[in-house]
């Protein structure tokens, strides 16, 4: 069986000037592992710049787009991505674009979902899995050990940067992605002088982009990592992936909150509120190493158990295979 799984952006962002494609990445980790697991299954990532060169038996979109007959015989929609949209707008166009099989990283919208396709078809939740092969905990490197770190950008508006990692910014903060000021967006020098106080201080401190080898390095190394939520996936009670993959490194982490984290990884990792508790909640586990190392170690065993790429691969192909017969 060949299988695809299709992004909307160019294909090798990693080598590009520009952000790195979370989707790509994570698309490249399914298939890594479908190809590792399943020796009768071919798994490969398509693009706008690199499609398939013979008809597959199943892709899976990682974006709403409109399914291509000419690409493959069944097409899967997988929604693992937050965005502003309203849910019952994104379940509706789901419906309407006609897919053979819907996958769903938040069983929030995948509950909506049954209960509005008519007729009925068969669902699939797949939460985020971590490929335990590349994160996996590191020796420290000193030139890692900040206090505070963080790898991403500006998507998550400014809110989220105030409240979630702008405090950090007091300590030694590894700071990583593009954090650069868009200007041209403010022509007028006074529009300029009121953005956000993080907006120039993050421009300044961000050491620019990090190679995908050196993330593990840098979760396992620092002192405290960070993690803030987009507000659709808050709502959706979904852990991203970013929170996995730190604590499949050993990584101690503070992140906002979300209700299935707080149940499930309440011994794994610290939650905060933002602001001056995150502040005192930096100062307060400095202090404290061996509580830094004991909850990491509970993170990782929990992830390394129960959320491996691996294990969620499987639910996958058992769901396309059901339909792709």
């Amino acid at each position: 069986m060949d299988i695809g799984f299709y992004i909307i952006w160019n294909k090798h962002s990693v080598k590009s000037k520009g952000n790195v494609v979370g989707d790509e990445l994570f698309a490249e980790s399914l298939c890594k592992s479908i190809n590792k697991q399943f020796k009768s299954i071919n798994a490969e990532l398509y693009a706008p710049n690199y499609l398939p060169k013979k008809k597959l038996d199943a892709l899976i979109y990682l974006n709403e787009s409109a399914p291509n007959e000419k690409l493959s015989k069944y097409h899967f929609l997988y929604i693992q991505n937050g965005c502003e949209e309203n849910i019952d707008i994104i379940i509706n166009k789901s419906i309407a674009l006609g897919y053979d099989g819907h996958i769903f990283f938040s069983e929030i919208i995948k509950n909506l979902f049954d209960k509005k396709k008519q007729p009925r078809k068969n669902s699939l939740y797949l939460p985020f899995g971590v490929d335990l092969d590349h994160f996996s905990p590191r020796q420290r490197e000193n030139r890692f050990t900040f206090d505070c770190a963080f790898i991403g950008n500006d998507i998550k508006g400014p809110e989220s940067a105030m409240k979630y990692l702008y405090p950090a910014a007091e300590f030694n903060f590894g700071l990583f992605g593009n954090w650069k000021v868009e200007r041209h967006k403010y022509k007028i020098w006074k529009n300029l002088k009121k953005l956000p106080p993080y907006k120039k201080v993050f421009e300044n401190l961000s050491r620019g982009k990090i190679s995908q080898n050196d993330v593990p390095l840098l979760y396992s190394s620092a002192k405290i990592n960070l993690n803030n939520t987009i507000k659709s996936c808050v709502e959706w009670d979904v852990i991203t992936l970013r929170t996995y993959e730190v604590l499949a490194c050993k990584g101690f982490l503070i992140s906002d909150s979300v209700p299935i984290a707080k149940k499930t990884l309440k011994d794994c990792m610290v939650f905060t509120e933002g602001g001056s508790d995150l502040t005192e909640k930096i100062e307060y586990y400095l202090k404290y190493p061996k509580m830094r190392e004991e909850m990491a170690q509970n993170g990782y065993n929990f992830v390394v158990k129960y959320c491996s790429i691996d294990s969620r691969v499987g639910e996958l192909i058992n769901y396309v295979q059901e339909i792709v017969k």
